[in-house]
């Protein structure tokens, strides 16, 4: 789903779950294509989904959530989870 024609709001969510998945994709040492595999779409679209440009069907956030992470669809919607995550103090890392 391609952010054309999405409202700002919409705009956010998707890169603010696209900034989670790469986060939570390279903690655990996947690549894009691993991310793909497991969901049934291209290394492609993956980057898509990372980069906030498409948005992710509930389907394939479930997907990605239960498959690859071990997490919930709402740790991977949430704009702060990358601060909460294990090991990380109150400041976001700068290139947040």
């Amino acid at each position: 789903m391609s952010n054309k024609g999405k409202t700002e709001e919409e705009t956010t969510y998707n890169n603010i779950v696209g900034r989670n998945i790469k986060y939570l994709r390279k903690q655990n040492k996947f690549t894009q294509t691993d991310v793909g595999k497991a969901i049934g779409v291209s290394f492609q679209q993956v980057q898509k989904y990372e980069n906030g440009i498409n948005g992710l069907h509930s389907h394939n956030l479930k997907k990605i959530a239960h498959r690859c992470f071990n997490t919930s669809m709402d740790a991977l919607s949430d704009p702060q989870m990358i601060i909460k995550h294990k090991g990380f103090s109150e400041v976001a890392p700068e290139w947040l």
